[in-house]
C-alpha cells in the first residue's frame, strides 16, 4: 500500500475542485505535514518560445536532502547530484506538462549496499488556471514486496504511467482506490 501517495493524490483533487489542477495557493503543508519530508516543489518557467522549460527547486523535503547530502533549494534542477534521477525527473516533468494530467514514475534509491525502491508522483499546479507553474512532487518507499513481482525492469527503465494508467497498474491502482 501506498499510503502516503494515496493521501496525498486525494487532498491534490480535492483541491482542483473543478479546474485540471489547484495553484500552489491552494494547499496548506500544514495538511499534508505526512508527507513533507518526501516532497519537492518544482517551479516551472515555460518561455513563449520553442526553448525548453526551466526546473526550478523551490522546496526539497528533509529526507530528500539527507539522502543527497545537500538541500538545492532555490536551484536550478539541472545542478542535481544524481545523474540517473535527474533523467527521471526531466523524463516525468515534460510528460506531465505535455499531458497536464498527474503522473507517477518508478526507481530506486541505493543506500549503501541496499536498493529501495519507491514511487514518485509529480502533480501539475497553476496559478492562473490554464498554464503550469509549478510541479508538486512526493516520493514513498515501497514496502509491500508483493506489488514487485515482474516489476523490476521498471525500476531501472525510464517507464513513467499517466494518471488516466493508474487505474490498471497494479503498482498505482491504490491511488485512485
Amino acid at each position: 500500500m501506498i499510503a502516503t501517495l494515496k493521501k496525498l493524490h486525494n487532498y491534490w483533487s480535492e483541491k482542483k475542485r473543478r479546474r485540471p489542477f489547484p495553484a500552489r495557493d491552494d494547499l496548506d503543508p500544514i495538511d499534508f505535514h505526512y508527507a513533507l519530508g518526501d516532497v519537492s516543489l518544482i517551479d516551472v518557467d515555460q518561455p513563449e518560445s520553442c526553448q525548453s522549460p526551466v526546473y526550478k527547486i523551490r522546496l526539497l523535503g528533509s529526507n530528500i536532502q539527507e539522502r543527497i547530502g545537500g538541500s538545492y533549494t532555490n536551484r536550478n534542477l539541472e545542478e542535481f547530484p544524481e545523474a540517473g534521477s535527474l533523467r527521471k525527473m526531466r523524463i516525468a516533468y515534460q510528460e506531465v506538462l505535455k499531458t497536464k494530467e498527474p503522473l507517477a514514475y518508478t526507481s530506486c534509491f541505493k543506500t549503501g549496499e541496499k536498493k529501495q525502491p519507491f514511487i514518485c508522483c509529480v502533480w501539475p499546479l497553476s496559478s492562473d488556471g490554464e498554464k503550469i507553474n509549478m510541479l508538486l512532487c512526493c516520493r514513498e518507499h515501497i514496502i509491500d514486496r508483493s506489488l514487485l513481482t515482474d516489476q523490476t525492469s521498471q525500476f531501472s527503465a525510464s517507464k513513467t504511467w499517466p494518471y488516466r494508467e493508474w487505474s490498471t497498474s497494479p503498482l498505482f491502482s491504490s491511488l485512485t482506490q
